[in-house]
């Protein structure tokens, strides 16, 4: 039998949980647990790690779910606690997390992972070094990163296409 919560949108549901209406959470959690445990897979490749953030994420919703407004998409709201719990986790576990291609893969040599100090990339500028480290280890988007460099999300994503070009030229030998 279905729940009688589940054909409300996710702000409405979040609006019932704000005000003490704990299925509403249940429902919310259904609806949504297993895409932020696929976000967390790609990243974490210890199971109990992902684990522990998985339960951390929900448990950090469920402490600022008063801070939540509706004005906002709640999928938003859930990928930006996830995005920090995994951010926190990277920094105090200090784990490099290198993912240098448009598939999230990272670049291989022989039957190896290679892990890139873009900081010592003398073949990069400065802007395909930034921009690369905020879309790959800070996990930020084209339109976050064109702030903070000042241009298009549209050139944004040339430039890190050229800086990968220039790593991919680098790592494979020169043979693509």
């Amino acid at each position: 039998m279905e729940h009688p919560f589940s054909q409300l949108t996710d702000e409405k549901l979040m609006e019932l949980y704000q005000n003490g209406e704990y299925m509403a959470f249940e429902v919310i959690f259904h609806r949504h647990q297993s895409k932020v445990y696929a976000y967390l897979h790609k990243r974490v490749h210890d199971k109990d790690a992902i684990d522990d953030l998985f339960q951390n994420i929900f448990i950090k919703f469920h402490k600022s779910k008063h801070k939540y407004s509706s004005k906002y998409p709640l999928l938003a709201w859930i990928y930006t606690l996830s995005r920090n719990e995994f951010l926190d986790y990277v920094k105090k576990t200090k784990q490099t997390f290198v993912a240098l291609s448009d598939n999230h893969g990272a670049i291989e040599t022989s039957a190896e992972k290679t892990s890139i100090d873009l900081d010592q990339e003398k073949q990069l500028t400065r802007d395909e070094k930034q921009a690369i480290g905020l879309r790959y280890l800070s996990d930020q988007d084209f339109e976050e990163i064109s702030k903070r460099l000042k241009t298009s999300p549209s050139n944004v994503r040339k430039i890190v296409s050229r800086g990968l070009h220039k790593l991919r030229l680098k790592y494979s030998g020169g043979k693509l």
